[in-house]
């Protein structure tokens, strides 16, 4: 009988000690007190349903998921708010790719989320992804896109693009 209630001891107090425990973190921003920790699935997924969206030219879907006033950052400088300016480029670009005889594809090649600060709401969604080009452009055949992603309340609020191009 000892042996089950000192068992039974050992697993409330363990159980009590791990329930508050702080989430791991790693990393540090603007060498202050914050810290990166580990996102959720949820804004992954939120992620997923916006890249999706995207590939298919669902912009009806991708307007439910954009905050009003969202801003947006692409690798070559433009910038756009809100989820209208942010299709209308999108839409240009289509233009420029098709024109110049490549696919508007994409490879989605990973995704995580992190988070600054657990006790408020909002995620990064970090994601690389490759488009093969079909007809290089002087010597790139492939680009590599490095995009952040803020979520809020379930909207994207924040986007920015970074790009290498890889030559033949």
């Amino acid at each position: 009988m000892n042996k089950i209630i000192l068992t039974l001891t050992f697993i409330v107090f363990f159980g009590a000690c791990t329930s508050n425990a702080p989430t791991s973190s790693s990393g540090f921003v603007n060498e202050e007190e914050d810290k990166f920790h580990i996102g959720s699935d949820q804004a992954v997924e939120l992620f997923k349903a916006f890249d999706k969206a995207w590939a298919n030219r669902n912009y009806d879907l991708m307007k439910t998921l954009i905050a009003e006033e969202a801003s947006f950052e692409f690798q070559d400088g433009k910038t756009a708010t809100g989820a209208g300016e942010f299709i209308d480029m999108i839409k240009e670009e289509i233009s420029v790719e098709e024109a110049s005889g490549n696919g508007y594809t994409w490879t989605t090649e990973y995704a995580f989320s992190v988070d600054l600060n657990p006790s408020e709401s909002g995620e990064w969604v970090n994601a690389g992804f490759t488009s093969t080009l079909d007809n290089p452009e002087d010597g790139v055949i492939k680009k590599v896109y490095n995009e952040w992603y803020y979520f809020k309340d379930k909207k994207l609020e924040q986007w920015y693009q970074t790009i290498r191009k890889v030559m033949e």
